[in-house]
């Protein structure tokens, strides 16, 4: 079978999800593949995107295999004796990187940890929920992140995300966007610690206020003064707890953005990686994006995912 699970771009909530503020998350069309077989006598895996070396095995002992990646975390919460056969097992992110080894930041890890829980859970006819999906995932990134990511490849579409939870958010017919990819690649888990580090030791007020925001959205994301808002507490934030969010390439973006009357925003733990302009005129996304282009940033092809992770036959018919 082939298990496909969609990227994310993170709209808002970003750091402030993880104190149990609501986000809003889209899914997009860039898919993590899995690819899962019954082989006869040893266990074979093999990656494209995230690069490993190709690990073919005797025996079920895939500790500290690279290779073996997220497969090897999921059969260790379960048990290598439920398997019925070796199997084979190929995974597929390329759609998440730039030239073969350039992270873009929409999640691959998430997409692909997904793609494989549902894969092996079909293998082993074992029911499977987004709970489950989400510490899986949380297990492989050493505890860190709320799960929006894994909710997002989960059920595709623009969700609301809270304490583990997700449901449909409507998005605006009128309100269009362009992703943009900065030109280097950011460490979310870095990012998410130097958030936690500070948010122990410093006054919330700046995650509160952000919040606030991110609950505005949720209920009204046509409204562009509620996103100037959002914009404005996420660069309060990165000032006063120094995290870096918005780093020269995104403040190039947003001064562009705003000379066509438009919002931008980094995506996610910012850093690098991506960043949304949004806005009511697409003339004026094409334009951003034109001028973006000749200034060595890269605009991102990409639509709203409808479907969240789903499983087809490796040969059809």
């Amino acid at each position: 079978m082939i298990a496909s699970a969609p990227g994310k771009v993170v709209l808002w909530g970003e750091y402030a999800v993880l104190t149990g503020a609501p986000a809003g998350v889209m899914a997009v069309n860039r898919y993590a593949h899995v690819h899962l077989e019954p082989r006869h006598q040893d266990w074979l895996f093999s990656s494209a995107g995230f690069l490993t070396p190709g690990l073919r095995k005797a025996g079920t002992d895939f500790s500290g295999e690279p290779a073996a990646g997220v497969a090897e975390l999921v059969l260790q919460s379960w048990d290598y004796q439920a398997m019925p056969v070796p199997f084979g097992l190929h995974s597929d992110t390329a759609a998440f990187y730039l030239h073969g080894n350039t992270k873009l930041g929409i999640g691959s890890s998430a997409a692909l940890c997904t793609a494989t829980y549902r894969a092996l859970a079909e293998l082993l006819n074992r029911p499977v929920n987004l709970a489950e999906a989400i510490a899986m995932h949380r297990a492989f990134q050493a505890s860190k992140g709320s799960g929006l990511d894994v909710a997002a490849s989960w059920y595709g579409g623009v969700i609301r995300f809270q304490d583990g939870e997700a449901q449909p958010q409507h998005w605006p017919e009128d309100l269009h966007w362009q992703v943009m990819f900065t030109g280097a690649s950011a460490s979310t888990t870095t990012q998410v610690a130097s958030f936690s580090h500070w948010l122990r030791e410093h006054d919330p007020a700046p995650v509160k206020h952000l919040a606030q925001c991110s609950a505005t959205l949720c209920t009204a994301p046509g409204n562009l003064h509620a996103w100037h808002a959002y914009v404005a507490a996420l660069a309060e934030l990165d000032q006063t707890a120094g995290l870096n969010i918005y780093t020269e390439p995104h403040n190039r973006l947003a001064r562009l953005a705003s000379d066509l009357d438009l919002v931008y925003k980094p995506c996610g733990a910012g850093g690098g990686d991506i960043g949304i302009a949004l806005g009511t005129d697409p003339e004026a996304l094409q334009r951003f994006a034109s001028t973006a282009n000749a200034q060595h940033f890269l605009p991102l092809d990409m639509e709203i995912a409808a479907h969240g992770v789903r499983l087809s036959p490796l040969f059809p018919g």
